[in-house]
């Protein structure tokens, strides 16, 4: 269905990198503003728009992996046809993205890609890819429902080596503060929806109410009337 978004790239395509914690320690923000028996509606929510992700990628017949300090996740993600796997120790993404990189060798482009991204398709991805022409970093910064979350949502990096990682708080900025310091060329695209995240409440009302971007939706409709 969309052998395009390969047929269209110079070869090869970088690898995409999903960075996810146990399904158990996610959401801490949105957890916080439900009632404890709907916490397990949380973590199922994590879980859907990993896999979600997962299956986009997969039809798109792009070559993902998957950093997780999760054993079980890991082994899905095997199952799954994941090309690459990494079990970091748990101590924060950017912890865990420099260890992966340090006891590696991946030296190829990749792209980091947030798991809470309900929107991504095919041809967005085909879009994203398109952009990469020759620049070194491309940057798409986070969007929130609430308009205040300024990090970084998709990273694209020539070589994992080339910057510092700084997710969290204004990275996409500091990106690319870094990347322009270092004279490389870099990018920053902002795409609605597909940058959108899953963070607060607000966050999942505008999903509940924008199923009809999202490539397969039926998983979250259930699970969002007993959410919001």
């Amino acid at each position: 269905m969309f052998n395009h978004v390969v047929n269209s790239l110079v070869n090869p395509p970088p690898l995409f990198l999903i960075p996810i914690k146990d399904f158990s320690a996610t959401k801490t923000r949105m957890r916080a503003m439900v009632p404890l028996h709907d916490v397990q509606y949380i973590e199922k929510l994590a879980k859907i728009t990993f896999l979600n992700i997962i299956q986009v990628l997969q039809e798109s017949m792009l070559s993902y992996g998957i950093i997780s300090p999760s054993v079980q996740i890991i082994s899905h993600s095997k199952a799954l046809g994941a090309k690459f796997v990494y079990q970091d120790l748990g101590e924060g993404l950017n912890d865990a993205l420099n260890e992966t990189f340090k006891n590696s060798s991946l030296q190829i482009p990749i792209v980091i890609m947030m798991a809470d991204l309900p929107f991504i398709t095919g041809e967005f991805l085909s879009n994203f890819l398109n952009s990469i022409n020759d620049n070194d970093l491309l940057i798409i910064p986070s969007i929130s429902a609430d308009g205040t979350k300024i990090g970084t949502a998709i990273l694209y990096i020539r070589t994992p080596t080339l910057i510092k990682f700084q997710f969290g708080h204004n990275s996409w900025y500091k990106f690319r503060k870094e990347a322009i310091s270092k004279n490389l060329k870099v990018q920053v695209l902002h795409q609605d929806p597909f940058a959108r995240d899953l963070d607060t409440l607000s966050d999942l009302k505008y999903l509940k109410h924008h199923l009809g971007m999202v490539h397969h939706p039926q998983p979250f409709i259930e699970l969002l009337e007993q959410l919001c």
